[in-house]
């Protein structure tokens, strides 16, 4: 319990290694980051054209949809701004 840990010397040589681990875990790292979000956000692959053409009508219905909502936000926060004081 009572053990006394002697401090590590380190040279120049042994911290350039270690950062050059260090550097390359965080770049295997990122690929794998980069990998698995490219997975989770890659759109489905179609089996055949009827999906193909579903996937494009959904996506369409998904733009419109995002774009209507932020337009209605917009005119709402609009409207909130410039009503007159009586």
């Amino acid at each position: 319990m009572d053990e006394i840990k002697t401090p590590i010397n380190y040279s120049v040589e042994m911290i350039s290694k270690l950062r050059a681990q260090k550097k390359q875990e965080l770049r295997d790292s990122k690929a794998r980051i980069q990998q698995l979000t490219e997975n989770l956000f890659a759109p489905q692959q179609s089996k055949n054209k009827m999906e193909n053409l579903m996937q494009h009508v959904n996506a369409g219905i998904a733009a419109y949809d995002g774009l209507r909502t932020g337009i209605m936000i917009f005119q709402r926060i609009h409207r909130f701004f410039n009503r007159k004081k009586k």
